[in-house]
């Protein structure tokens, strides 16, 4: 009986602090794990937001090549005629989605093209048109972040005399 006693009184000794230093311990961790999940979305909605970025390049950079393909192809949305070669501005127009293109004339009339060496060709035969093509896709939420790409193009023309 001697030694319950003595094993008695030693549990009377401790006082609660192994409670005390459990509930340290677990307000540390518990603090740790909360700190680690906010990173973790942080990290994890930045990753999205970067994605989300290059998307939007791409569509506009692919915006932009639809542009020019629809005006060769006399699409229905320039009216069936190509804007390029009658050298007339192009206001807003929706490629699908987000992405709007817009193109600007550079020239009042056909000039010679930029690319071209007077030995490649006749200025008299082959000029161009100019034009500044503008696409903008909208991006993120409610559209408020946008992605806008200028790309400026010569189109070749054949000279009626």
């Amino acid at each position: 009986m001697a030694q319950l006693k003595q094993i008695k009184n030693s549990q009377n000794q401790q006082k609660g602090a192994a409670l005390a230093v459990a509930l340290v311990l677990m307000t540390v961790l518990t603090t740790l794990a909360v700190t680690l999940l906010y990173n973790t979305s942080l990290d994890t909605k930045m990753a999205n937001a970067a994605v989300l970025k290059k998307s939007s390049l791409n569509a506009a950079i692919g915006g932009s090549d639809e542009f020019v393909d629809k005006a060769h192809q006399n699409d229905e949305i320039f009216g069936g005629v190509n804007p390029l070669t009658n050298n007339t501005d192009v206001d807003e127009v929706a490629l699908g989605g987000s992405v709007i293109a817009e193109a600007d004339s550079l020239t009042e009339r056909p000039t010679t093209c930029p690319h071209f060496s007077r030995s490649d060709a006749n200025d008299a035969y082959i000029q161009c048109n100019r034009f500044v093509i503008e696409v903008e896709h909208a991006f993120g939420k409610n559209g408020k972040g946008s992605t806008q790409i200028e790309t400026a193009i010569a189109s070749q023309i054949q000279v009626n005399n």
